[in-house]
C-alpha cells in the first residue's frame, strides 16, 4: 500500500524545525501542513481530514503529550505520532501512537510515520473517511 499519499498536520512552534519537517516530509511523498500551536493545530483538525498528526512535544501553551489527549478524546482513530529533542519518555507518552527522539534522525522518523500509517490503514481499512466526521463533529481545547 503506497504510505506517500497520507495527509500529514506538523506541529512545532519553532519556525525552522517545522519548515524543515514540511520539506522532508513532502520529498518523501506527503501532503503536509503546518501548525505552530497546540490551539491552531486543534482548529486545523476541525476543518480538514488528515491521516496522522506529527506533533513536537516541548511547545509553549500545549505540550505534545497534551494536544495528543485532545486529539484522541475527539478522534480515537487518529493516529499521532510526537517527537521531542528530550530523549527520556513523558509520563504520558502512551497516549501518543509513536514518540521518537529527534536525536534518532530523519531515517527513524519516516520509519515511524510510515508504520504508524500502515498499522492504522491495515487495521481500519482504507476508508478514505476525513477523521473530524466524529459524533460530535468537531474538536475543542479543553
Amino acid at each position: 500500500m503506497d504510505m506517500t499519499k497520507a495527509a500529514i498536520l506538523c506541529v512545532d512552534d519553532e519556525d525552522i524545525p517545522r519548515t524543515l519537517r514540511k520539506v522532508v516530509l513532502q520529498k518523501q511523498g506527503y501532503e503536509v501542513i503546518t501548525a505552530s500551536t497546540g490551539k491552531e493545530a486543534l482548529a486545523i483538525l476541525a476543518t480538514r481530514h488528515f491521516d496522522l498528526v506529527l506533533t513536537d512535544q516541548i511547545m509553549p501553551g500545549m505540550m505534545g503529550t497534551e494536544l495528543t489527549r485532545h486529539i484522541k478524546y475527539a478522534m480515537p482513530a487518529m493516529p499521532v505520532v510526537i517527537i521531542s529533542g528530550v530523549i527520556e519518555l513523558p509520563a504520558d507518552a502512551s497516549i501518543a501512537d509513536r514518540f521518537i527522539s529527534k536525536i534518532e534522525g530523519t531515517e527513524a522518523l519516516f520509519n515511524g510515520i510510515a508504520e504508524v500509517l500502515s498499522s492504522y490503514r491495515n487495521t481500519e481499512g482504507s476508508t478514505g473517511k476525513g477523521w473530524n466526521s466524529s459524533e460530535n463533529g468537531h474538536l475543542q481545547s479543553h
